[in-house]
């Protein structure tokens, strides 16, 4: 099946290689702009001034025209300078999600994709996964991780999953772990030891009181040479691993302790053979990675509350701490979570997400921070919206730059992917002159109440095309008949035609916007997801979309009425935001101008230490 997708791909020098439009979706890819020459009150002198720049950047939707949503959970870089990223794409098969695996070149072209899907052997259907982690092996395979859903029990139920391609994408095997008696486990981290071998680890979920931790090795084939179960406190989850020489590993994560209440950070050594060596448990200080030093010991970021301090600590492969490193230039005040840390040059780069503090449109998503090997800031540059969404594995970094991979929420279609590749110069581009802006399409029909996206494209005389639809100011010639917004989100208010300007760096361009008062016709109606998990006394969103016969979509979860089959479990209020009630499982139903759309909502006990 071909991949469909948003490809936008910006090169140094300002080449278009090549564009394909899908539709806008609300947010537009990465814009980078240094706010900033120096580190204020800290006695440190003024840094360079160098531009992120962005020298390519995708944005892709799933495969499935039923359900086309597509998320990015991590990437990894190839020996052959690619990249290779990994997500969940919604799957009608399944009637969840499913796998996706993506090769890029070093220069952004689309390579190879690849699904993957499990058939569940007792009821022959589909069962729903998710691929969650990435590793380049040293043959240069591609193993990929996740979890897949295992209803055999009777309840949902998650295991770990791990599938190994080939470097041109040939998948040649791929093969379910059900070796845990706990409701979910996912391989959200692979690692090869020194033997060859892989080990596999992730986050586990369960309503017993004790919940270990848990691992699980596997040989290139992915035949089993030991599982094993690690109860430290009454909860742990390894989130990074270090291989080591001898065929042992460190991992680090989070663990929960009946002596100390709150989230508390862990670390253990586990030998060749599955068995722990050492542990270092509840530690307060959080840990937000780990990975391997110059010298060969371990350098872990840190993250200490009560002094509102991030630092970096050295330890030995024995567990004993070989130093700390203060770092002063990140505070907690603006910084949400530190999600990555990695060694550049004879220093550091870290990327941070960042408080938005509510101010959506004015506000970047993250930041990058380089530092010197003494932890002062060298360069400092911001990037992303807020409704991108990165994770912990979704960043790989390469010698002068980073590869993100995350997921772009949109209010007016489904969730993407954006895949970008970012470079630390301070050789910045020469601008190519404009030559005009154009509506993409230059005409627009849509019902009244019904709102759509619009994109604006900005022509180079180098034949280069950008898109700019989020830097143009726009205005509507009537008001009355349709409104836009400073994001070129079109709104039709009642029946008419009338034009839509947009202006850009002195040059405008226009479209059509025709208004009818007709209900929605023939299309398709769904929600954001099939099915939603969440804890006693938390909350969610529910998103409801409508596509048409012309394959624009809008949201309309204000005109769909919401209800739930079991109260007692879950509440669900008329503009689709869920809370949970008690544990167990029930159904929500949506309805939208006569079309239904059903998900499953599963409630579990929060992790509370006892």
């Amino acid at each position: 099946m071909e991949l469909e997708y948003i490809f936008q791909i910006f090169h140094i020098g300002g080449v278009l290689q090549l564009i394909k439009q899908w539709y806008k979706p609300f947010v537009v890819s990465l814009a980078f702009v240094l706010l900033w020459s120096g580190w204020a009150g800290n006695g440190y002198a003024e840094m360079s001034e160098e531009e992120a720049i962005v020298e390519w950047s995708h944005l892709l939707k799933g495969s499935d025209p039923e359900s086309p949503r597509l998320g990015g959970e991590a990437v990894t870089k190839t020996s052959d300078g690619g990249y290779v990223a990994v997500g969940k794409q919604g799957s009608s098969l399944s009637d969840g999600m499913s796998a996706v695996v993506l090769k890029v070149s070093g220069s952004g072209e689309m390579v190879w994709r690849e699904e993957i899907n499990f058939l569940h052997e007792k009821t022959g259907f589909y069962a729903s996964n998710s691929g969650l982690s990435v590793l380049e092996a040293s043959d240069g395979s591609i193993l990929v991780g996740g979890d897949v859903r295992d209803i055999d029990y009777g309840r949902p139920r998650y295991d770990p999953f791990v599938a190994k391609f080939s470097p041109d994408g040939e998948l040649l095997w791929k093969k379910e772990y059900r070796l845990l008696s706990i409701y979910t486990h996912s391989a959200d981290v692979i690692m090869e030891t020194s033997d060859g071998n892989f080990v596999i680890t992730g986050s586990v979920s369960s309503n017993f009181d004790r919940t270990p931790g848990y691992m699980i090795k596997i040989n290139g084939e992915g035949e089993v040479l030991w599982s094993n179960t690690y109860l430290i406190g009454t909860w742990a989850a390894f989130r990074d691993i270090v291989a080591l020489p001898d065929g042992s590993v460190i991992v680090a994560g989070r663990m929960s302790s009946s002596e100390i209440s709150g989230s508390l950070a862990v670390i253990a050594k586990i030998n060749r053979g599955g068995e722990l060596v050492w542990v270092k448990r509840n530690e307060h200080d959080q840990i937000h990675s780990m990975i391997p030093s110059r010298d060969g010991n371990m350098i872990l970021t840190r993250y200490n509350k009560g002094e509102n301090r991030y630092y970096l600590q050295t330890i030995s492969s024995a567990g004993t701490v070989l130093s700390d490193l203060t770092l002063d230039s990140l505070t907690g005040e603006a910084i949400q979570d530190l999600i990555h840390t990695q060694l550049h040059d004879s220093g550091y780069l870290f990327v941070a997400k960042l408080k938005t503090g509510g101010s959506k449109e004015n506000s970047f998503g993250y930041q990058i921070i380089v530092t010197d090997e003494n932890g002062r800031p060298v360069q400092k540059h911001f990037f992303g919206e807020p409704f991108l969404s990165l994770g912990r594995y979704g960043i790989s970094g390469y010698d002068q730059g980073l590869v993100v991979a995350g997921s772009l929420d949109s209010e007016v279609g489904p969730r993407m992917m954006q895949l970008t590749k970012i470079a630390l110069s301070s050789q910045t581009p020469a601008d190519p002159e404009l030559s005009r802006i154009e509506f993409q399409p230059n005409q627009l029909k849509l019902a009244a109440g019904q709102t759509a996206p619009s994109v604006v494209n900005a022509v180079y005389k180098d034949a280069t095309v950008t898109d700019v639809t989020y830097s143009a100011v726009y205005e509507s010639l009537d008001p009355n008949i349709a409104s836009i917004d400073q994001f070129g989100n079109i709104t039709g208010i009642s029946p008419g035609t009338t034009r839509i300007t947009a202006t850009y760096e002195g040059m405008q361009a226009s479209m059509s916007v025709e208004v009818t008062g007709e209900q929605p016709g023939p299309g398709y109606f769904f929600l954001d997801s099939d099915e939603y998990s969440l804890s006693v006394g938390t909350e969610l969103d529910v998103a409801a979309y409508f596509t048409d016969e012309s394959g624009l979509t809008s949201l309309v979860t204000k005109e769909t009425v919401f209800t739930v089959d079991d109260p007692n479990i879950v509440s669900l209020d008329e503009a689709g935001n869920i809370r949970g009630i008690s544990p167990g499982i029930t159904y929500i139903t949506a309805v939208y101008n006569g079309m239904t759309y059903r998900a499953s909502v599963w409630v579990v006990r929060p992790y509370q230490a006892i």
